[in-house]
């Protein structure tokens, strides 16, 4: 295990302990105080110099959210973030230090948290005026469906509107609870947990021991997979002296130790949130991940109702590993990193104003918050490519046989993402087009080859009862 997946490994766990005495606060202030303690001590340990670039983003965004125009602040945000993220991660050209992959880890969490919150600002803006039309319509109107629709918008404001203030942004860009590793989640869920009188009366050590169950697995296989196929071998001359197919096959075992280390470290982000009792929503208001509850009545009846409430926690579910081992390209895109997911289709892909290009924009700007390194964008530009062929693959061949075409393409999709990663993980262009090239760009010619079979093959309609 190398020194960075150490330092990850211990502060991940630090935050996973915090929890249980986080929980245990009544006093809003005083939990919301320790948790940003906790995250500014983890900030400057992994960032030294750099905690200064993070302050800087957090008070610029605070004075955007806080005083900008609702109606600008979401565009003003998301274009100073991603500056921002862009001169942080050039900054030592300037002479600065060259930040760490932990550094680089806080600063687009924070981008995540900054540009979120000010589409909250932006939505409840919405809402609040949306409220106050309603309103002016029943008194106009005495309208019966008025008053509907305005009660609708009212239970929207209370349980998901917000209202921070300076320091209140300040407060939620250092929590500690995925400020390196994640999940997103909104501000309303971060205030939602500060606020909660249910947390300090259970714990939720049974829901965060049944998401770890798995963990010791994921844990073996990570270091069983780094030991006998280590990055550093593809990084290496000597691959080369090996046959075609063996860097072909050695893809699989590689990408499947980069899945592993994403499995733990999601899966003990998520644990850190549940100990504090973060994403907590009963289970009837159906929370869904990075958005939190999407039925919003039995968040009021909770509060009015003295009966034992069940909880989950999929409003901070992040990685949904079956899914992501089994499904095909689309499905899998879906199932991984689930909140980033969420917010890159709220922040971009909605808001994107030519839909046969909203795929592209949203894999380019992923690319772009991951980092600088071409890598990122070799393999995340490779991706609608892959989901146009798929697609019409389906289109075409599916009704013959579902089972027998899920599977196959479920096996495509461990190939398409295997080669992928190959970008994602060498980073490097040389080294990404070296080993691609060796291999004849097996990945892109089955795309082609795809799409074309696909493209040239008749409708296939299977008659029901046949």
């Amino acid at each position: 295990m190398e020194k960075d997946d150490i330092i990850y490994l211990a502060l991940l766990l630090v935050s996973v302990v915090s929890g249980e005495f986080v929980r245990r606060i009544r006093c809003f202030q005083l939990k919301q105080i320790l948790t940003s303690a906790i995250g500014l001590v983890i900030v400057i340990l992994v960032s030294g110099s750099h905690v200064a670039n993070t302050f800087l983003g957090a008070a610029i965004n605070g004075l955007i959210i806080c005083y900008a125009s609702p109606k600008y602040c979401h565009a003003l945000s998301f274009v100073f973030s991603f500056l921002h993220l862009f001169c942080y991660r050039f900054s030592a050209m300037l002479g600065m230090p060259h930040p760490s992959n932990h550094t680089s880890a806080v600063q687009m969490l924070l981008t995540l948290k900054m540009v979120g919150l000010a589409l909250e600002v932006q939505e409840t803006a919405k809402m609040k005026r949306e409220v106050a039309k309603l309103n002016a319509g029943d008194i106009l109107n005495d309208n019966q469906t008025n008053n509907e629709e305005t009660s609708d918008v009212e239970l929207s404001l209370k349980f998901q509107g917000v209202a921070p203030s300076f320091m209140d942004v300040m407060h939620y860009a250092f929590c500690y609870i995925g400020v390196l590793t994640g999940p997103y989640y909104k501000y309303r869920t971060y205030w939602d947990m500060l606020h909660s009188t249910e947390s300090y009366k259970s714990s939720y050590l049974e829901h965060a021991l049944q998401r770890a169950k798995r963990l010791p697995l994921y844990s073996i296989l990570f270091l069983l997979g780094s030991h006998y196929f280590p990055l550093s071998y593809a990084r290496s001359e000597e691959i080369f002296e090996r046959s075609v197919l063996y860097r072909i096959w050695y893809m699989i075992p590689l990408f499947s130790t980069f899945r592993m280390r994403f499995y733990g470290g999601f899966i003990l982000s998520e644990i850190s949130c549940m100990m504090a009792g973060l994403g907590a929503y009963p289970s009837d208001s159906k929370p869904k991940p990075g958005s939190g509850p999407s039925v919003l009545e039995p968040l009021a009846q909770v509060q009015s109702a003295d009966e034992k409430v069940t909880y989950n926690f999929e409003a901070i579910h992040n990685i949904e590993e079956y899914a992501t081992e089994f499904y095909d390209v689309r499905g899998s895109l879906k199932s991984w990193n689930m909140t980033v997911q969420y917010w890159l289709a709220m922040n971009v892909y909605r808001r994107f104003p030519i839909k046969a290009l909203r795929v592209t924009i949203t894999m380019l700007v992923s690319a772009f918050w991951h980092g600088v390194h071409s890598g990122y964008y070799l393999s995340m530009l490779t991706v609608p490519f892959i989901l146009i062929a798929e697609d019409l693959a389906k289109r075409k061949f599916r009704s013959l046989n579902p089972s027998g075409f899920d599977v196959v393409s479920g096996l495509a999709k461990v190939f398409w993402f295997s080669y992928m990663g190959v970008a994602f993980s060498l980073l490097a262009m040389n080294l990404t087009l070296n080993y691609w090239t060796s291999i004849y760009f097996i990945g892109h010619v089955a795309i082609v080859l795809v799409y074309a079979i696909s493209w040239m093959s008749p409708n296939f309609k299977i008659k029901s009862g046949e």
